[in-house]
C-alpha cells in the first residue's frame, strides 16, 4: 500500500452520513485497538464523533473487501473482511486507492498521517512468502455478542475455501488475548513485531496452506 492522498480537515459531526449497523458493531468492538486509536486521534476529545468516524472507516473497508476479497457478516453483530488476492492487481490497486482517498477525507490530519506511517511500517514487516497470501484485514464482534462463537463462524467459510485453494492466510493483531483463538483456527506461525508510531507490540500470525492429500 502506498497512500498518497492529501488529508482534509476533520469532518464536522453533522457531515457524516448514517452507516450500516455492522459498521457500528465493528467500531464498538475495535475502538480500543492501538491501530484504530491512532488513526482516529483527531477525534479523541469527542467520543461520539470518534465512534462515527471509525464506523465510516469500516464502511470504506467493507466496500474494498467486497470488491477484491470476501466479506462475511453476522447480522448487526460483527463481520470478517478478507483480501484474498484473487482479483487482478489493477483491481486491487484501484479499490485500495479509492479507500485511501476516502480515508484522506474522513480522518483528521494527524490520524491520516498515522494511517500512512503505520500501514507502511507494517507492510515492511510482512515476510516475503506472504505477498500472495489471503489477508484477514478486519474481524470484530460487538462486546455484547461475544462468547457465542460468532467470530469463529465468521471465519469458517473463508478458511475452508482457503484450504481448497491451498492458500496461505495471515493476519495482524495488537490483542495478545486473541492469540489462542487464532491458534485454534490453525494460525500457528507467530511473528512478534513492534509498530513504530505507537510503540506497541503486535503479532503477525500465519495459517499455512493445507497439504495436498
Amino acid at each position: 500500500m502506498q497512500p498518497h492522498a492529501t488529508p482534509a480537515q476533520p469532518p464536522a459531526s453533522g457531515a457524516l452520513e448514517p452507516f450500516a449497523p455492522v459498521c457500528g458493531a465493528l467500531a464498538e468492538a475495535l475502538r480500543d485497538d492501538a491501530f484504530y486509536q491512532a488513526v482516529t486521534i483527531d477525534h479523541a476529545a469527542d467520543p461520539a464523533l470518534r465512534h462515527r468516524v471509525l464506523a465510516h472507516y469500516f464502511a470504506l473497508a467493507l466496500d474494498e473487501a467486497r470488491a477484491v476479497g470476501e466479506v462475511h457478516v453476522s447480522g448487526a453483530d460483527g463481520a470478517a473482511l478478507w483480501l484474498t488476492q484473487e482479483a487482478t492487481a489493477s483491481a486491487q490497486a484501484l479499490h485500495g486507492e479509492r479507500r485511501t482517498q476516502g480515508l484522506s477525507r474522513l480522518l483528521g490530519p494527524a490520524g491520516f498521517a498515522n494511517y500512512v506511517r503505520i500501514a507502511a511500517a507494517m507492510e515492511e514487516q510482512v515476510p516475503g512468502d506472504l505477498r500472495g497470501a489471503w489477508y484477514l484485514s478486519i474481524l470484530g464482534v460487538r462486546p455484547a455478542a461475544q462468547g457465542q462463537g460468532l467470530a469463529q463462524g465468521l471465519l469458517r467459510l473463508t478458511l475452508a475455501r482457503a484450504d481448497l485453494a491451498r492458500a496461505i492466510c495471515f493476519l495482524e493483531t495488537f490483542n495478545p488475548l486473541s492469540l489462542p483463538f487464532y491458534r485454534r483456527l490453525g494460525f500457528t506461525r507467530t511473528v512478534e513485531c513492534v509498530e513504530p508510531v505507537s510503540g506497541r507490540t503486535y503479532w503477525l500470525m500465519v495459517r499455512e496452506a493445507a497439504r495436498r492429500p
